[in-house]
């Protein structure tokens, strides 16, 4: 192992390592070697192996990723979660499995927070609906070349694991104590323009158009209600912003006491994520820089709201 990436391990373990503790007899205790051997490590004398490093990792929640990334000059690990174009559903499912692991990680946590700056509906909000959510892996599928033209929504099947994940990790997301997202103006028009170019293509069916713009506007009336509540149903914070600026791209970021990881959305479903906390840093400070540009309507800016949802909903009556 590279002697950056060790003595990057070892200060990150010295970081982490409760002051009254002593960082030798924590890693005999984990790695059940005695005190000379550890020693012999942390001397640089003798290279921790692979699997005693995960195992460091797992127990004392240090991140690989930083680890590696900060021994890097100039660069930062990501995890690019590219789906495998052999079999997309089943690795799909395996990204929301992640994620799924990730939020019942930090929900918790009463110091959680999770922000989210989007140019399109956020998933939270559109994958409780049935044929929202198939259009939109769907058209992924298409893209890549996955599925045969279709004629209908109806010609997706999305496997009942998939479907039971989502669900679950929807709930999962819903539990984290503070919640905050900031819109762009744009994200129900470009949405909608999305579905009249396929179904203009005969991708998708007229009555699957229709059946989106029922979705939609039951979307739009439970947004509305979530932003003037400043809530969601189960009582947990949800801030809703408007932005004053188009932003290029979806960011988010999840925090919680000693543990940060922010995500950048690529390749229509995907995200890349990095727990670098230069990145996880420059990222939060992006998006606060956003909300300064931005409009709060959840229990506040009652006329801005209103304007907001009024526009919307004239979007999707374009359908």
């Amino acid at each position: 192992m590279k002697k950056a990436v060790v003595n990057e391990l070892i200060s990150t373990m010295r970081e982490v390592t409760p002051k009254e503790g002593n960082l030798a007899n924590i890693l005999m205790d984990i790695l059940c070697m005695s005190k000379e051997a550890i020693y012999r490590r942390l001397r640089g004398e003798v290279a921790f192996t692979f699997s005693e490093v995960a195992i460091i990792a797992g127990q004392l929640g240090i991140s690989l990723d930083k680890i590696i990334g900060n021994s890097m000059s100039s660069g930062a690990m990501f995890d690019l979660n590219v789906l495998n174009l052999a079999d997309p559903m089943d690795t799909y499912c395996e990204i929301l499995v992640r994620y799924q692991r990730l939020f019942r990680y930090v929900k918790v946590d009463p110091t959680t927070e999770v922000v989210t700056a989007s140019n399109t509906i956020p998933y939270t909000f559109y994958a409780p609906y049935e044929h929202l959510s198939k259009f939109r892996i769907g058209r992924w599928l298409y893209q890549n070349e996955r599925l045969r033209t279709p004629t209908s929504l109806s010609d997706i099947v999305l496997p009942e694991k998939l479907l039971k994940v989502q669900k679950e990790l929807l709930e999962d997301i819903r539990l984290v104590r503070r919640t905050c997202f900031i819109l762009d103006e744009n994200l129900f028009r470009s949405f909608v323009k999305e579905i009249k170019y396929f179904s203009e293509l005969g991708l998708v069916s007229t009555t699957d158009v229709q059946d989106m713009k029922k979705e939609l506007y039951q979307l739009l009336r439970e947004l509305e209600i979530l932003s003037e509540k400043g809530s969601y149903h189960n009582g947990n914070s949800l801030s809703v912003y408007l932005s004053n600026v188009n932003f290029e791209a979806t960011y988010s970021y999840v925090e919680k006491a000693r543990f940060q990881i922010c995500f950048l959305r690529v390749y229509s479903i995907n995200s890349m994520d990095s727990r670098d906390s230069k990145i996880c840093d420059y990222q939060k400070k992006w998006i606060h820089s956003l909300k300064r540009h931005s409009t709060l309507i959840s229990q506040s800016g009652e006329i801005q709201r209103m304007m907001f949802f009024s526009e919307q909903k004239k979007v999707v009556d374009t359908l």
